[in-house]
């Protein structure tokens, strides 16, 4: 019987594997996809400035990292890939778990999935070769029109970075405030982006399987406006496939587990961590994540091995 079940390989799963391997918990980890790296896939492109030890670091060169970090314990901790959690089964002291392949024995969980799976937010019937919900290669843009449709964070963001390199770019947004950062649109403006708000999609031209121009529609004065492009960028967000959390057996709230300081769910033995989770104070950050990982795993640990009267701490263990 494996002593812990981590479910998730993302940011968050990938530090609490590499956590429990330095405090030589016997787990393994659950990944439903076919990779690691969990959302960072999404935009793997995209720098990322709030991760403590560096000015700015690409989420593609993150999930590296911590994917190299985690190979320190590859070989006692495996990550099995293509596989699902589907339901957990509580036993006298113990858990089973059932997934699309198999059953296991744990003693304790560890729930690090990000609230379930995600995929972009599209526009309904709308498909073309030169439209992407993602950004997979930046030399794409040089030299083109590019037009992105969204008014965030990741929208603004990444208008900023392929102004740097692409001919033209349009920022398309249906409301007159943006949800992102008034300092990033600030420099959007300052390099030269163009901006159309309040617009929404009224209309494409669409050749050979290419998007060559968009028909945008003024939501107020409901003046047309078109948009010739050689590029589209759709940034409307992520929809979320919702967990069973009735089938894993602990309490959520708003598609949210609930926990406490120590991470602990509803259910003893079972513990959660990353952006599938609430508290009062709670913030959806990587760097989050990784501190209530530090939370999960001590107590765990402790749970687990309680003859260690006192937390051991990274600095006084050897490798």
């Amino acid at each position: 019987m494996k002593e812990l079940l981590i479910v998730g390989s993302g940011p968050i799963g990938l530090y609490a594997a590499f956590s429990a391997g330095l405090r030589k918990i016997d787990a393994f980890v659950l990944e439903s996809s076919q990779t690691v790296g969990g959302q960072l896939n999404l935009y793997g492109e995209k720098h990322i400035y709030d991760i403590p030890g560096f000015i700015s670091i690409k989420a593609s060169e993150l999930s590296d990292v911590l994917y190299k970090q985690y190979e320190t314990y590859k070989n006692q901790i495996p990550i099995q890939l293509n596989e699902t959690l589907i339901s957990i089964n509580k036993k006298d002291n113990y858990y089973n778990v059932v997934t699309n392949i198999a059953t296991y024995d744990v003693k304790k969980i560890l729930l690090t999935h990000g609230g379930g799976k995600f995929m972009p937010r599209g526009i309904e019937g709308l498909e073309a070769k030169n439209l992407d919900y993602a950004v997979y290669d930046l030399n794409r843009y040089k030299d083109k029109d590019v037009v992105i449709l969204g008014g965030g964070d990741s929208a603004v963001d990444w208008a900023n970075i392929i102004k740097d390199i692409a001919k033209s770019v349009s920022l398309i947004h249906r409301r007159t405030e943006f949800r992102a950062h008034l300092a990033s649109l600030e420099i959007f403006k300052e390099k030269g982006g163009i901006i159309y708000t309040p617009y929404i999609l009224k209309d494409q031209q669409i050749e050979n399987n290419y998007i060559k121009e968009l028909t945008i529609l003024n939501v107020n004065t409901n003046e047309l406006v078109n948009v010739k492009t050689d590029e589209v960028l759709i940034f409307y967000g992520l929809i979320q496939t919702k967990s069973s959390y009735e089938d894993w057996l602990v309490h959520a709230e708003n598609g949210l587990i609930l926990v406490n300081t120590k991470m602990e769910t509803s259910v003893d033995g079972i513990y959660a961590c990353g952006n599938g989770v609430y508290y009062e104070g709670k913030q959806k950050m990587i760097t989050s994540g990784f501190g209530e990982v530090v939370q999960a795993i001590c107590a765990i640990n402790l749970e687990l091995h309680p003859e260690q009267k006192v937390p051991q701490y990274s600095s006084l263990m050897k490798k």
